[in-house]
């Protein structure tokens, strides 16, 4: 993933993501939506976001934030702020476990 630099950022100061959970999400949706950069206040469906986005979006994030994400988690918290602030309330990843053979 891309580290988005946001020292010389056009976003407003208030916009500019603040904690690495919301870079890192801005950092997804940028990649997935083929931007530039991502404030804490877009909305992932105004920027361009439909359905099959939101699903690579929540795959990579998944990855990414090391939590089982719902592919309906952009729909409940479009904006980087909100599913940033919500990510607490799902469950940590867990490795894949070995297929054990009998």
């Amino acid at each position: 993933m891309n580290e988005i630099s946001y020292a010389q950022s056009s976003l407003a100061e208030e916009d500019v993501p603040s904690t690495a959970t919301e870079r890192a999400i801005a950092e997804v949706w940028a990649e997935v939506l083929n931007l530039d950069e991502v404030g804490r206040h877009d909305n992932f469906f105004d920027l361009g976001g439909h359905s099959v986005l939101a699903t690579q979006a929540v795959a990579r994030l998944s990855v990414a934030l090391g939590r089982d994400l719902p592919e309906r988690a952009l729909f409940d918290w479009p904006t980087v702020a909100t599913l940033a602030s919500a990510l607490p309330g799902y469950p940590v990843s867990t490795p894949d476990a070995p297929i054990r053979r009998r």
